[in-house]
């Protein structure tokens, strides 16, 4: 079942990163993009508190009940196994970390999900899919750069690499050449910053037109 999700992600090839939003902003959020075929969200966990934390988890646990099967949810900025387990037992679809923590990758495959965890040079891209990474993603992309990511893909061709960070769909083709498999888009497509400059149908037209130049550069 997991290959199969992971497979999923490699043929989509978009995860939305979805930070910071309110719950009500979050659902509408996520209806526009998912009607425009989009099915891949990361909520990104806040470890500024315990708070905070639980907080971050009651929205990937309220999108889940909300959508269903109809969407795939997965937790950003996971950094421990303990966060592992609890998105696991909310119905979280895969991992992903800004680093490489080798027990997060081990939990995560535990749990029968997808691992995404991050990595910036080559032997931490080779030690986090020997561990059982299923997707290693390349953060920050947009300043290490897809000359960079050409250069250890040469050795690397069986890895697949998601780029993170600061991808704008400008960078998709470049990226895409590189050899990347997926992207993983933040604020430059959802900037929950908007909210307090526009109002609601400004910002969810900001997102739908930001959504079309990523869905068009990836096809």
């Amino acid at each position: 079942m997991m290959s199969d999700l992971k497979d999923r992600i490699l043929e989509e090839k978009l995860i939305v990163i979805l930070r910071g939003l309110a719950e009500e902003k979050l659902i509408a959020t996520v209806d526009i993009l998912k009607n425009m075929g989009m099915h891949f969200f990361e909520l990104a966990i806040d470890n500024e508190s315990e708070l905070s934390m639980e907080k971050s988890l009651r929205n990937i646990e309220g999108l889940r009940k909300h959508y269903g099967d109809s969407i795939h949810i997965g937790a950003g900025t996971v950094i421990n196994k303990l966060q592992v387990k609890r998105v696991a037992e909310i119905g979280g679809e895969y991992i992903i970390s800004p680093n490489l923590n080798e027990e997060v990758v081990r939990a995560t495959k535990e749990m029968g999900l997808v691992s995404i965890p991050g990595a910036a040079t080559p032997s931490e891209i080779i030690r986090a899919y020997q561990e059982g990474a299923d997707i290693v993603k390349v953060f920050p992309a947009n300043y290490l750069g897809e000359a960079y990511i050409r250069a250890i893909k040469a050795p690397l061709d069986y890895i697949p690499i998601a780029a993170v960070g600061g991808i704008r769909p400008e960078d998709i083709p470049a990226f895409q050449s590189a050899g990347v498999s997926c992207f993983g888009v933040g604020k430059q497509l959802v900037d929950a910053g908007l909210f307090s400059s526009y109002c609601d149908e400004e910002v969810f037209q900001i997102i739908e037109d930001r959504a079309k130049r990523y869905l068009q550069a990836i096809r």
